[in-house]
């Protein structure tokens, strides 16, 4: 299966990403070689670096590790394909699509068998580029909230979360949905099988999280508390108690804080 991991803050902050220990997870320590992608929101845009092929060495990735990206809204994904052509960008998360002008970013881990030929996800107005079930969904979800909001409702979270809903307990019959969204103000996170966070607010300028798949180090804009809140597939720490996403709700991240 595939790696998740997010974060939501309410400053900018540059989230050093410690890719050689991701990196290594990615295709050399762990069995995720088919790709990886991190997404950093900019605006309501997203700046998406991805690339079909091992973390681990991977000159790309090594790039992004040396940047310092500030962004309040962070995606990442390591990928283990389940699909044919593993080597295929169009098929690496994280997968975007504007609406309404707001970008909407989105990763996936688990595998929805069945879901090609389910007519409650046939795309009607956005098309998959790839072939994975995950960017599938997507579309059908992208396509919903297309026809149930009006451009200004775009980020209304009271209009838009019902629809998120009801499209994720849908997934959930076709397979395991753990997922991560967001349209550039909210991060959205949905856990079917295997998904926790934490919440807290920074006492220091710089806070560091890790485990045997990811070590990344929180460097705020400004000096003094930060509120974050991290989600992953498995817990970053080990002498904090990380909270199990309850499964099957979308549970909704605003400036570092759990609101939903």
């Amino acid at each position: 299966m595939c790696e998740l991991f997010a974060l939501s803050s309410d400053r900018l902050t540059n989230a050093t990403f410690s890719l050689g220990v991701f990196g290594e997870r990615g295709g050399s320590l762990g069995p995720h070689k088919d790709g990886w992608g991190i997404a950093f929101k900019e605006g309501r845009d997203f700046r998406l670096i991805k690339e079909a092929a091992p973390a681990s060495g991977s000159a790309c990735l090594r790039f992004v590790e040396s940047q310092e990206f500030r962004s309040e809204i962070m995606l990442a994904h390591i990928r283990l394909a389940s699909v044919p052509r593993v080597d295929s960008y169009t098929n690496t998360h994280p997968f975007t699509r504007e609406l309404y002008g707001a970008c909407h970013v989105f990763a996936h881990n688990g595998d929805m068998p069945g879901i090609l030929s389910d007519s409650r996800f046939i795309p009607t107005w956005n098309f998959p580029l790839g072939a994975t079930d995950s960017e599938w969904a997507f579309c059908a979800l992208m396509d919903r909230l297309r026809h149930a909001l009006l451009p200004y409702e775009v980020l209304n979270l009271e209009k838009k979360l019902p629809a998120i809903q009801h499209w994720a307990n849908e997934l959930a019959q076709t397979g395991t949905a753990n997922f991560l969204l967001s349209d550039s103000e909210y991060l959205y996170a949905h856990c079917s099988t295997r998904l926790f966070y934490i919440a807290r607010q920074c006492a220091a300028p710089h806070e560091s999280f890790s485990s045997t798949t990811l070590r990344v180090a929180l460097h705020p804009q400004e000096e003094g508390g930060q509120h974050v809140s991290l989600i992953a597939t498995q817990p970053l720490t080990t002498n904090e108690a990380w909270l199990a996403l309850p499964p099957g709700e979308v549970v909704v991240f605003h400036h570092g804080r759990r609101i939903f």
